[in-house]
């Protein structure tokens, strides 16, 4: 009875899935008008756990992010901590690692503060989270104990604060050089972030202060430097040097705080708040250019507009929903990088610390590679290719300061964190996007080269960065650096997309080069096990061997963030390669089903963001369920995208499983849920998966995609057929081309059985 019962309602299904297929057009999916999609995003959405989301006033990829911090540590806020500490004007939202947390500010009460000769150790206030509204744009809070409303808002280079006290009572509001991010974003415990090396706190005027901040954080030497101004002027000001008052109005020091008071009167205090990395006076030009003459709620307005316009170029007929509210928001989290570093003059910060001046834009104040050039860097690349063009021109500049592409920037300097060199896959894939201006390509090529040739890029706690024994070995020795196997494995793929380079750019020796080297993750491969294992100078494999967990220590570790598991499916640049490694179509399959069951002793077999070995939260394994496409059992590749898609993302403060590591986790749900995902850089083909949504469309650069799959539901994932512009589909990959080049309507027939 128990099977019929199940036949039934799978029948059931099926037939429903069947019936929607037949409908030419489900009703209400005719996309008529541009909506305001900005009511389907979640800014809240990941403050919870470990994601690292901050609530935050900011614009398409500023910056500035102005938010709330709750502590200082990790991202500088979590939805479980019940107290406010300030208002700090940079963050790297959905970061892994802590830092920055600049220029702090806090509204406080009491008179007691006028004659304080003393700064507080610690200043707090209990908040609500019903009592705040975070929407794109815009973040409000209210200080219950203060009666303080506070309100943010902020354009690309300038954070605006308004603050409505009660009747009658003199605002007052603190603003501390010292505080910053002080969580551990290295390994060694001697390592802490944000040690201040020097700031500055002067008062310019009753209505104007500047100052700056230079700290040794994640990354050596990062520079901060604010121009505020206040719409009323003060009565008092205090400044503190190591916590003393003092009675100057310009105090340098490597401590340095202040309290102004207000008048009662004149309605709300209100401050602009220019950014730089610069100079104090680019810090004044940002102001004057961005915010000077224009009051808060026009601010406001103009940054939600350009959030309404980033966001709308997707439309989605669909009726409202989590899965809805998930891919806006996913979007919104991904137009905050790359982060912008150049003043509006053009002047930067670069790799060496010096400042020079483009005439672009200089993206490089978060620039996380290692994570977003998966997904995340191939979507701005499709949404802004003016942003990647104005990116691939930073990562030359970066290269000419510095010596070496860029890796892992933050400030605009480089801190030679996780591994590989990943410029290389962002390149490739721009320049097949037609991305990269003839007049840099060849110098970006030779920096490629170069880049992926040099003996040492730095060091990363101690652990030495660099190809030197790579290039010897044909693979990363374990006695001679950590993560051995993990380099190994994204070198050789890195290396593969130098040759895409070069092959498009007509240079036949390199390519021959670069696409040997392309094949060195064949070298850890370890036949006795079947799985990629590290290997030491003499060519041994590390004995003994364990799969799930390699090492107990980070550094002690073979792989990084990741488990042989997971790298041993990491060979994204010939997936046909890695069958025949693993024995052929069956044997790789079923070693890929067992991914997804087998379990270390004493872990659940299905978690949040885990599913058997399959590790959602950490991005070596983001391409792995695209691979059952190559294997010749694509219906599996439908069948997982669908499952993370719908149980691994919830639009709520606990939906997402890790990091969200500067948008390429969310990047993964979008290209996941339009059923076209990136798995190759270099050759611009996309895996063909299994669309989230019945309706989508995207206005690009040329033309409109319409992604049409009236069936499509949680059951109904299974693609039974594909058109292209009315056109049977075979295969299942398909090229940027196909589907960007002008107007193109892309027809999925979904079925709830494979």
């Amino acid at each position: 009875m128990t099977h019929m019962n199940d036949l039934r309602r799978k029948t059931v299904r099926y037939m429903r899935c069947t019936l929607m297929a037949l409908l030419p057009m489900y009703a209400g999916t005719t996309v008529t008008a541009q909506e305001d999609v900005l009511q389907y995003v979640r800014p809240m959405m990941g403050t919870a756990l470990d994601g690292r989301i901050i609530p935050l006033a900011v614009a398409p990829f500023g910056m500035v992010q102005l938010g709330p911090d709750t502590n200082y540590g990790g991202s500088g806020y979590h939805y479980a901590n019940t107290d406010i500490q300030s208002f700090s004007h940079t963050h790297a939202n959905g970061n892994g690692g802590g830092d920055l947390q600049d220029i702090c500010m806090m509204p406080v009460t009491g008179a007691e503060w006028d004659s304080r000769t003393e700064y507080p150790g610690d200043i707090h206030a209990r908040y609500s989270h019903d009592e705040e509204v975070a929407t794109p744009g815009y973040y409000s809070l209210m200080l219950p104990d203060e009666k303080v409303r506070v309100e943010l808002t902020a354009t690309e280079r300038c954070g605006l604060h308004r603050y409505t006290f009660p009747k009658g009572v003199e605002p007052r509001l603190t603003i501390d050089m010292k505080r910053g991010n002080a969580s551990r974003a290295t390994t060694l415990p001697e390592r802490f972030c944000d040690t201040v090396l020097v700031s500055r706190i002067e008062i310019v005027d009753k209505q104007t202060i500047r100052g700056y901040r230079i700290t040794d954080g994640w990354a050596p030497r990062e520079h901060c430097y604010f121009y505020a101004r206040f719409n009323k002027p003060f009565t008092l000001a205090t400044l503190y040097d190591n916590r003393r008052r003092t009675e100057s109005w310009d105090v340098l020091s490597r401590d340095v705080r202040a309290m102004l008071r207000f008048p009662a009167s004149g309605g709300p205090l209100e401050v602009q708040v220019g950014i730089s990395g610069v100079s104090l006076e680019g810090a004044q030009r940002n102001w004057q250019a961005e915010a000077e003459g224009h009051t808060f709620d026009q601010i406001r307005k103009a940054t939600q507009e350009k959030w309404q316009k980033q966001l709308e170029t997707f439309q989605i007929a669909d009726e409202d929903s989590p899965q809805k509210q998930m891919f806006y928001t996913c979007l919104y989290f991904a137009m905050l990088y790359p982060q912008l570093y150049s003043d509006v003059d053009g002047r930067y910060r670069s790799s060496d610390a010096q400042v020079y001046r483009t005439t672009t834009r200089y993206f490089a104040g978060v620039l996380g590679l290692w994570d977003i050039y998966r997904n995340h860097a191939p979507l701005i690349a499709l949404l802004r290719p003016d942003v990647m063009s104005d990116l691939m021109l930073t990562f030359l500049q970066h290269y000419r300061h510095s010596g070496i592409l860029p890796m892992w920037t933050i400030a605009g300097q480089e801190n030679n964190c996780m591994t590989g060199y990943h410029a290389m896959p962002i390149i490739a894939d721009a320049m097949a996007k037609g991305l990269v201006a003839d007049s840099i390509a060849e110098p970006l090529f030779q920096a490629m080269v170069e880049s992926a040739n040099k003996d040492c890029f730095g060091y990363f706690d101690h652990d030495f960065r660099g190809a030197r024994y790579y290039r010897k070995y044909h693979y990363v020795p374990f006695n001679h650096e950590a993560h051995s196997a993990s380099k190994t494995m994204e070198y050789s793929y890195d290396d593969w997309c130098v040759a895409q380079a070069a092959r498009m750019l007509g240079h036949e020796t390199e390519y021959r080069e670069f696409l040997d080297r392309g094949g060195w993750w064949k070298n850890l491969f370890d036949p006795e096990t079947g799985f990629v294992n590290a290997r030491d100078t003499l060519g041994q494999f590390r004995k003994p061997f364990n799969p799930f967990s390699p090492a107990p220590a980070y550094f002690a570790s073979d792989f990084c963030e990741g488990n042989s598991w997971q790298y041993s499916f990491f060979v994204p640049q010939d997936p046909e390669a890695l069958i025949r490694q693993m024995g052929g179509r069956q044997a790789f399959t079923e070693r890929l089903d067992s991914l997804f069951t087998a379990t270390a002793p004493g872990a659940q077999q299905r978690s949040f963001g885990h599913i058997g070995q399959y590790a959602h939260e950490n991005e070596p394994v983001h391409h792995i369920l695209y691979l059952y496409n190559y294997a010749g059992e694509p219906w599996k590749t439908q069948q997982r995208v669908s499952q993370v898609l719908y149980e691994d993302y919830r639009p709520t403060p606990d939906g997402l499983c890790g990091n969200d590591d500067t948008g390429q986790m969310s990047a993964w749900f979008i290209q996941s849920a339009m059923g076209f995902f990136t798995l190759q850089h270099g050759n611009d083909q996309y895996a063909i998966g299994t669309p989230l949504f019945r309706h989508l469309e995207l206005r690009h650069a040329h033309g409109t995609l319409r992604i049409l799959a009236p069936a499509a539901s949680r059951e109904c994932c299974y693609v039974k057929s594909l058109r292209v512009n009315g056109r049977k589909w075979k295969g299942w990959t398909i090229s940027g081309k196909d589907l960007f080049d002008g107007d193109v309507t892309v027809e999925f027939e979904m079925s709830s059985r494979p």
